[in-house]
């Protein structure tokens, strides 16, 4: 990770990154695959337990009250761990409960999704045809101008094929109450989202850029390393420039969601991570070479969250074609 920390980011990182490495590793990743279940309670519980549901939020409701970029980084190492689990819609969510909805409400959720024990999934009508995450949901968010609240008994999903079994996509309808009707508070969710899927998405070509670049250090050919090849290290000096452009993007359209401008970044950024993931996924299958495309690889993993990512949120030509809109309309 090359773009500068401040203090409080780099701790949040490095607690992250333990737990991580401890709980969600590869072999975790295939039990849940196993499961074909890829919310985990317990894990949960445990990314709960370091701040992550709550660090953002105000300290009335549990949480620490710092800035919403100190989640930047955070969110770009559960793209590296390929984490399958929904923490950016639930923060965003509960920032949207926070900044938009009725204090009875919000005494009633924000508590819960602080301390772990409620996860919430958004919908955005014709921008999110399917949702992800939305069968583990406690609270589904549907946000199309208003926000209308629909708790668990209430929903209804329907589970639709998806290139990522651990990045679930489901159809949701349910009737609920309508909690806000703040459209501007509406928009700056569905930045957060876009910003940190981005984020998430340069995490996933950060992992498949590093699995690649450790494969071809020992894999041999002709008597030496497929790395030590010239158009082997041009190809990787290309993704590893590109992965990083996205990254600092990506952070940069984080941390502030609530600029003027902060649309705009947030669209920028996830072009920029879409058009990153692109070679980086290509160059991680071709150069890993026939074992790529097993399923006792975990490569697989990072292939699938890559695509599955970089269409979720709005893809690249989405965002590229919203931004030339903008700049034709002025």
């Amino acid at each position: 990770m090359n773009v500068p920390l401040d203090e409080e980011q780099r701790d949040l990182l490095e607690l992250t990154r333990r737990l991580l490495a401890e709980h969600a590793g590869e072999p975790h990743l295939r039990r849940r695959m196993d499961l074909d279940a890829a919310h985990d309670p317990g894990l949960w519980r445990r990314l709960a337990g370091i701040g992550l549901t709550s660090v953002v939020l105000d300290e009335r409701w549990g949480g620490a009250g710092l800035g919403e970029h100190v989640l930047a980084p955070v969110l770009h190492l559960l793209g590296e761990f390929a984490v399958p689990e929904p923490i950016l819609e639930t923060i965003t969510g509960a920032l949207l409960i926070q900044e938009s909805c009725p204090e009875d409400f919000a005494s009633t959720w924000l508590p819960r999704i602080a301390s772990g024990d409620a996860l919430v999934s958004l919908s955005f009508g014709a921008r999110t045809p399917v949702v992800p995450y939305a069968a583990s949901a406690d609270l589904l968010l549907l946000c199309d101008g208003d926000v209308t609240a629909v708790e668990q008994t209430a929903l209804v999903v329907e589970r639709q094929d998806a290139v990522d079994p651990l990045h679930p996509l489901y159809r949701v309808a349910g009737e609920g109450r309508l909690v806000s009707t703040d459209a501007e508070a509406v928009e700056r969710a569905w930045t957060r989202l876009v910003a940190g899927s981005a984020c998430l998405l340069t995490g996933v070509s950060t992992r498949l850029l590093d699995m690649t670049v450790g494969y071809v250090k020992t894999r041999h050919q002709f008597g030496r390393p497929v790395g030590s090849f010239q158009a082997v290290k041009h190809k990787l000096a290309d993704v590893a420039t590109a992965v990083d452009l996205s990254q600092a993007a990506a952070f940069a359209a984080f941390r502030d969601t609530a600029a003027p401008d902060a649309a705009i970044r947030a669209a920028v950024a996830k072009a920029y991570a879409g058009e990153a993931a692109k070679p980086a996924d290509v160059a991680a299958l071709q150069l890993h070479g026939g074992i790529g495309f097993t399923l006792e690889y975990g490569l697989q993993f990072w292939l699938k969250r890559s695509m599955s990512v970089s269409a979720m949120y709005g893809t690249v030509r989405e965002h590229r074609r919203a931004l030339a809109e903008r700049l034709l309309a002025r």
